[in-house]
């Protein structure tokens, strides 16, 4: 089975990615691809499709407007810069929300989604947004820093700068492209209670990567090539959970 959709987005390079991606999906087929709400709209009086792939901050017309314009609603997965606009989209029952810079594997769980749903309509089962259903998610984009003490001095770090982080008993060392920085932190709080795990995951029992960092995963000597060519050991009791967060295309 495949989704007819369209995607409406004004950003010439973010609109690049999703050709990209939609190119790489082949349960989507492509009507058409917008750069205004106001084409989008004039394009689905006459040509109904299932899903519609919609940037939030849009001029004229915002993707919310553009959603709430529509009568007989298809699924609608908003893209958008501000995490905030997530909330507000789930008032409108969307099927998802991706948070620029969207990622390929981000992007087919959205897909994923619209079937999940399409699954549910056939069974009769009856599919609202419930509150709780994406909560890890909005936490994990809410923060998107920590500040952290080092030689008396309060420091920011982004977390898509952090490489990894190497504990060090009640401290730990956090490696970004600057510089390593070491605090008083322990590993158990950062990855329980401060680091989102949308973007981090433990791989060691003294290390935590950054997701996002990962150039290379050696199953065999079990140790992963971050950026920078940095070597991460793997336990062997995280690298099944390390190859389901990956999701490799065989």
């Amino acid at each position: 089975m495949k989704l007819t959709c369209i995607f409406v987005e004004d950003e010439t390079p973010a609109m690049n990615l999703l050709k990209i991606y939609a190119d790489r999906t082949p349960t989507l087929e492509v009507l058409g691809f917008f750069d205004s709400s106001m084409e989008a709209i004039q394009f689905l009086s006459e040509n109904p499709v299932d899903v519609i792939f919609t940037d939030v901050n849009m001029p004229q017309l915002t993707g919310i407007e553009l959603t709430q314009s529509l009568r007989n609603k298809p699924y609608i997965i908003f893209i958008t810069a501000n995490a905030e606009y997530a909330v507000n989209g789930f008032d409108l029952d969307i099927v998802d929300f991706l948070v620029k810079p969207v990622t390929f594997e981000r992007f087919i769980k959205s897909v994923n989604k619209v079937f999940d749903r399409e699954d549910k309509k056939k069974l009769g089962i009856v599919s609202h947004h419930n509150e709780n259903e994406n909560k890890e998610e909005l936490e994990d984009y809410s923060m998107t820093s920590i500040y952290v003490k080092e030689s008396g001095k309060v420091i920011r770090i982004d977390f898509d700068e952090i490489i990894a982080i190497e504990g060090l008993k009640d401290y730990v060392k956090i490696i970004t492209d600057e510089r390593p920085i070491v605090t008083h932190l322990t590993m158990k709080k950062l990855e329980e209670q401060i680091l989102p795990k949308s973007k981090f995951m433990r791989v060691h029992k003294s290390f935590i990567v950054g997701l996002r960092q990962i150039r290379k995963f050696d199953g065999l000597d079990c140790y992963l090539e971050l950026q920078n060519k940095l070597q991460i050991p793997v336990g062997p009791q995280y690298k099944e959970a390390l190859m389901v967060k990956l999701k490799p295309v065989n």
